[in-house]
């Protein structure tokens, strides 16, 4: 296909088969929104919501029933404390306003469906947050034990240097400088493996909390780095799917919605109000199988027209106007958040594109600085290339090995940040 998606154009490090107790990102970022208050409350809040609709979608478009039944016990007139169907006064009634210009059925319908979808996309947005939130623990995790695996092999690296220039020394080949230098190159490395595994630990320690496990029980974290497949540059047609998929934006627009819906019937109520209701009512209901169901029976249709127009309609001229402005207002501010999606998006396509070619050269650089060290280990071991050759090589390798594990983290978080933007749904 000519233009494919970004759905699949990106596909973020896919589940796989793993052992139990290893997580990928898909499978934390699950356990992570099972496992969140905030995103109960959030579902809670979006239940509470449904209902309500439910509850004015059968209020605007149903009929309204009242029942009502009393006895006199005692009064004036009846001084025993008895009862009977004689005493006994009942009524059932029904009441259905069939046109409002001010506030219709169809508007109270629509006003109760706009706050459902309102309610419907901040709980998608909360998800959002949260796995995103879940990502950044995942690969602050994934980073830190890739680094503890980078310093131990440069730690490695230093003991093997050490013990060479311990061996050359013995044998006069190398200076006590050299040997000094070495040691203290080992214990540098030292020093960095142990602030490597301290990383690590505050990595660990803040995943497990996300997932409401023991701070330190011990996680393995996996991702797929060849399932990333992305075509450049990316789509242009991806700005048309954010601006028709974007969450934020799409609750922007409702938001805009509810605001016209409300400032149009206040405008209507500014103007003569009409009002057609329909009403039925029945009396002294045959509760004790006596009476007949057809008789007091009343039925009407009723039309009304209203008009307050306070001071010669000063009041009302200014609240028309305020109205037209609140309207405006919001619609100038759906065109601010239009302009500025379509800059994140650019500007994240333009990042990615950054991102992938700065990954590739780190990539290469690193497979140089690995067989660059590996010719200057076998080199030293033989009395060639310097103690200070092997320490530069040393520290070019760990560099590179920590950039291109932060340029991992880096750019499968803008993807994923791009497809939050596109309004995909990431925790799926």
């Amino acid at each position: 296909m000519k233009n494919q998606s970004a759905a699949l154009l990106i596909t973020l490090l896919t589940a796989g088969s793993v052992s139990a107790g290893t997580f990928t990102p898909k499978t934390y970022i699950k356990q992570a929104l099972d496992s969140s208050p905030a995103m109960k409350v959030a579902e809670q809040a979006y239940t509470l919501a449904r209902e309500t609709y439910r509850s004015a979608l059968a209020d605007a478009a149903l009929p309204a029933f009242k029942f009502s039944a009393a006895e006199t016990l005692y009064g004036d007139d009846n001084t025993g404390w008895e009862t009977g169907e004689d005493r006994v006064s009942s009524s059932l009634s029904a009441s259905w306003n069939l046109y409002d210009s001010a506030s219709s059925p169809l508007s109270r319908v629509r006003s109760a469906r706009l706050t459902h979808e309102y309610a419907r996309l901040t709980l998608l947005i909360a998800r959002q947050t949260q796995s995103l939130s879940a990502l950044d623990k995942f690969y602050a995790l994934y980073s830190a034990q890739q680094k503890v695996v980078a310093a131990r092999s440069n730690l490695a690296s230093r003991e093997k240097q050490y013990n060479d220039t311990n061996e050359q020394f013995q044998s006069g080949t190398r200076s006590r400088i050299e040997l000094t230098q070495s040691e203290g190159d080992k214990l540098s490395s030292e020093l960095s493996l142990a602030q490597a595994e301290f990383g690590e630990r505050k990595a660990l320690m803040a995943f497990n909390e996300l997932i409401n496990a023991e701070p330190d029980e011990a996680q393995a974290v996996v991702i797929d780095t060849n399932a990333v497949s992305i075509k450049l540059p990316l789509p242009k047609e991806d700005l048309d799917r954010a601006l028709e998929g974007n969450l934020k934006f799409r609750l922007q627009k409702v938001s805009l919605e509810r605001t016209r819906l409300t400032g149009r019937n206040a405008i209507m109520a500014d103007y003569p109000r009409f009002r057609l209701d329909a009403d039925w009512a029945k009396t002294s209901l045959p509760l004790f199988g006596s009476g007949r169901w057809t008789d007091n029976q009343s039925y009407g249709l009723a039309a009304s027209v209203s008009y307050s127009f306070g001071f010669f309609g000063a009041q009302k001229h200014y609240d028309l106007l305020g109205q037209k402005a609140s309207i405006r207002s919001a619609e100038l501010d759906l065109e601010d958040a239009r302009r500025a999606l379509k800059t994140d998006v650019l500007t994240a396509q333009k990042n990615i594109e950054l991102l992938v070619k700065s990954r590739q050269l780190l990539d290469f650089q690193v497979k140089a600085q690995k067989d660059t060290m590996d010719n200057l280990m076998g080199e030293f071991s033989l009395g060639g290339a310097s103690s200070l050759q092997l320490d530069n090589s040393q520290t070019k390798l760990l560099d590179a090995s920590n950039s291109q594990i932060s340029a991992v983290n880096d750019l499968d978080l803008a993807l994923a940040g791009y497809r939050v933007l596109l309004g995909e749904r990431i925790w799926e």
